[in-house]
C-alpha cells in the first residue's frame, strides 16, 4: 500500500512507538531484535525520522530493560499481571521520560493514547504511573545502573575488573554508529560524494582499511560507495583482530568459523590468500554474494573445526570463536537476557576445542590469532592459557592496538578491547609457534 500523503507527523509517531512496542513484545518472547525491527520497519509506513525513533526506542528499551523495571518498581503492585502491551507501553514511556529526554507531555500523551486503543480501562493507570516515574538513583544496585544481571556483571568484573568492568557495561547502554571500513582510497570521496558525514576513527591511519564512522541520510545499500565495493560494514574491533594477525600480500591464511565472511574479506582485501572454514553454508553463501560486490576473491571450505580439517598448516591463522556475544550487548542487546553461566562454560569448552585444532593448522613460525567477541575471563584468556600449557611450542606475542583496551584482571595473555564509543568488546590473543630448529 503506498504512503498516503499529508499523513500528521503525530500520527506516524505514534506508528514509530507502536512498532517499537510490537518489536520489544516479540523480543521478550525469545525472537531476535536486529532481524524483528527491520521486518517490521520493512512493512512499515514509516518517514526516515520515524524510522529512526522505531529504532531509537525498540534498542533503548531492551538495553535498560533492568533499569526500567527498577524505576518503575515502586509505582506498580503487580507488574507482572498487567498485559504484556501495557507493560510494554509503560517501559518504553519510561525509557523516553528517563533516557531519551522526550518533553513529558508528549511522551505521556504518546502512550495514554496508545493504551487507551488497546487497553482502554488501563489508562488512568498508565498516565498515574509516567507522571511520576524518574531515574534511579545513585544508590541503586551496581547491576541494575549497569543494566546487567547481576552474574554477568561479575563475569566482566573477574575479566576486567570492578571499574572497566563497569565502564563496559554502561558503555554499551549507547547507540552504535554506522561503522564502514574503507577497502578503497576512493571510498570518503564517495561517501562524501552521496551526502554521508564521514569521521576516520584515526585520522593519521592511512586511507584504506581504516575505520569509518559515517551518518548517512539514505539507506546504506543505496550509498555508492557500498555498491561498488568500496566499503564494507564492520565494526573496528572486528577489524583490529583481522589486522592483529599481520597478513599481506604473499601470505597464507586460513580464517576459521568465518561467518558472514566479513574478517576473510579484509584479509583478502590486504593482499593475502585466504581459505574461510565455516560449517554453516548459507553463511558461506552470504560470504560468497558479499565478495562478488567487493570484486574479491576468498576460498570456502565447510568444515566442522570441532575436528581437524584436512588441510596443510600455514603460516596466518585466525579462529573468531562462537561465544556468548556478551561484548556486543550494544547491537544485541537481548543476550543479556538470555544467556546463562552454563552457556559460557558450554562455549568455552567449545572453543578449547576449536583452538586446539587451530594450532594444529599454523606452520611452525606462524601466528594464531584468537578471537572472540566476549567479555568473559571463561571463553577469553582462560582458553588461551590451557592452550598455552598444553602447547609450549607457542608464545603469546603483545596484542598492539589503539583501541580503548586492558589486559586480563588478574593475570593472562592478550587484551580485551572495550565496548567504549561505539566500540564492540572482544577478547584478542595473539600467539607465536616456534619455528623449527635449524
Amino acid at each position: 500500500m503506498a504512503k498516503q500523503p499529508g499523513r500528521p507527523r503525530g500520527a506516524a509517531q505514534l506508528g514509530a512507538r507502536q512498532l517499537a512496542l510490537t518489536a520489544l513484545e516479540r523480543v521478550l518472547h525469545g525472537a531476535y531484535l536486529a532481524p524483528t525491527l527491520s521486518s517490521l520497519l520493512d512493512a512499515a509506513e514509516l518517514e526516515g525520522p520515524e524510522r529512526a525513533l522505531a529504532t531509537d526506542l525498540a534498542y533503548g528499551v531492551v538495553r535498560r530493560l533492568p533499569q526500567l523495571d527498577a524505576a518503575l518498581a515502586p509505582l506498580l503492585t503487580a507488574p507482572r499481571k498487567l498485559p504484556p502491551r501495557v507493560l510494554g507501553a509503560l517501559r518504553l514511556g519510561a525509557f523516553e521520560l528517563n533516557h531519551r529526554g522526550t518533553p513529558a507531555y508528549a511522551a505521556v500523551s504518546a502512550w495514554v493514547g496508545l493504551v487507551k486503543r488497546e487497553a482502554p480501562k488501563l489508562a488512568g493507570l498508565v498516565n498515574a504511573v509516567l507522571r511520576r516515574v524518574r531515574p534511579l538513583p545513585d544508590d541503586a544496585p551496581r547491576a541494575v545502573r549497569a543494566a546487567l544481571p547481576a552474574w554477568l556483571l561479575g563475569a566482566f568484573d573477574r575479566a576486567l575488573g570492578e571499574e572497566r568492568a563497569f565502564e563496559a557495561a554502561l558503555g554499551m547502554l549507547e547507540p552504535e554508529p554506522l561503522w564502514l571500513t574503507a577497502l578503497s582510497e576512493a571510498a570518503v570521496e564517495a561517501l562524501t560524494a552521496d551526502g554521508a558525514e564521514v569521521a576516520p576513527l584515526f585520522p593519521d591511519q592511512p586511507a584504506r582499511l581504516a575505520s569509518l564512522r559515517v551518518r548517512a541520510g539514505a539507506p546504506l545499500d543505496s550509498l555508492a560507495a557500498y555498491r561498488r565495493g568500496l566499503v564494507q560494514p564492520q565494526n573496528p574491533s572486528s577489524l583490529e583482530a583481522a589486522r592483529l594477525l599481520g597478513a599481506g600480500p604473499g601470505d597464507t591464511v586460513y580464517d576459521l568459523a568465518s561467518g558472514r565472511g566479513v574478517k576473510s574479506a579484509v584479509l583478502a582485501a590486504s593482499g593475502a590468500e585466504v581459505t574461510a572454514f565455516e560449517l554453516d553454508a548459507r553463511r558461506s553463501q552470504a560470504a560468497a554474494q558479499n565478495l562478488r560486490r567487493l570484486g574479491l576473491e576468498v576460498e570456502h571450505r565447510q568444515a566442522d573445526l570441532r575436528a581437524l580439517p584436512e588441510a596443510p598448516p600455514v603460516s596466518h591463522v585466525i579462529l573468531d570463536a562462537p561465544c556468548s556475544g556478551t561484548g556486543t550487548l550494544r547491537g544485541h542487546p537481548e543476550i543479556k537476557l538470555r544467556v546463562t553461566q552454563a552457556q559460557v562454560d558450554e562455549l568455552a569448552a567449545l572453543q578449547r576445542v576449536m583452538l586446539r585444532n587451530a594450532a594444529r593448522l599454523v606452520a611452525p613460525g606462524g601466528v594464531l590469532v584468537y578471537a572472540v567477541c566476549s567479555l568473559t575471563r571463561e571463553e577469553g584468556a582462560e582458553v588461551v592459557a590451557d592452550l598455552l600449557e598444553e602447547r609450549p611450542d607457542f608464545r603469546p606475542e603483545p596484542v598492539d592496538t589503539r583501541l580503548p583496551s586492558v589486559p586480563p584482571a588478574n593475570g593472562g595473555v592478550g587484551r580485551y578491547l572495550l565496548p567504549l564509543g561505539g566500540l564492540d568488546g572482544f577478547y584478542l590473543a595473539r600467539l607465536r609457534r616456534r619455528p623449527l630448529p635449524e
